[in-house]
């Protein structure tokens, strides 16, 4: 059962409030907090989604995005416009998560072919790891999938 109030004439869904807040902020934890780790063997560095390595300036649209969506429990003309907003949230968390693992398992794949090419120093090789920034863009992915499922079945 959802809770409901009134702000004037516009009805927001208290829940859905709530469920869309915790996106908005979980959006804007994933591009602020590091996502990768990148351990070379003297120094390391963290890479966030907003570094070119991975979405760049597109990496903004993730919280635009969900931030769209939280303005659909409270602007009643964008109720109708929620299913398409949800959808771009989840495409750009898609693109996020893909990028990342792309990132990382081809860091991986070079790794193991320096690893087998004796001739490489040891100064070429880097580690790249998750970091704990990978866990909001997790959730925003999980999240967006359940939003989307849900804003499709009504």
């Amino acid at each position: 059962m959802s809770r409901a109030c009134r702000i004037g004439a516009t009805r927001i869904d208290l829940s859905e409030l709530i469920k869309r807040g915790a996106l908005a902020v979980l959006s804007v934890l994933a591009v602020l907090l590091p996502i990768l780790r990148v351990s070379f063997v003297s120094e390391s560095d963290d890479v966030v989604l907003g570094d070119f390595q991975l979405l760049g300036g597109a990496a903004y649209l993730l919280p635009a995005a969900f931030l769209c969506g939280l303005a659909t429990v409270i602007i009643d003309r964008m109720r109708g416009h929620a299913r398409f907003v949800d959808m771009a949230g989840l495409i750009v968390a898609l693109a996020a998560v893909s990028r990342a693992a792309y990132s990382l398992g081809s860091s991986l794949m070079h790794d193991a072919a320096a690893v087998d090419a004796p001739s490489q120093g040891l100064e070429q090789l880097a580690q790249v790891s998750l970091s704990y920034g990978g866990i909001p863009l997790l959730l925003v992915l999980f999240g967006a999938f359940w939003q989307l499922r849900k804003s499709w079945r009504s």
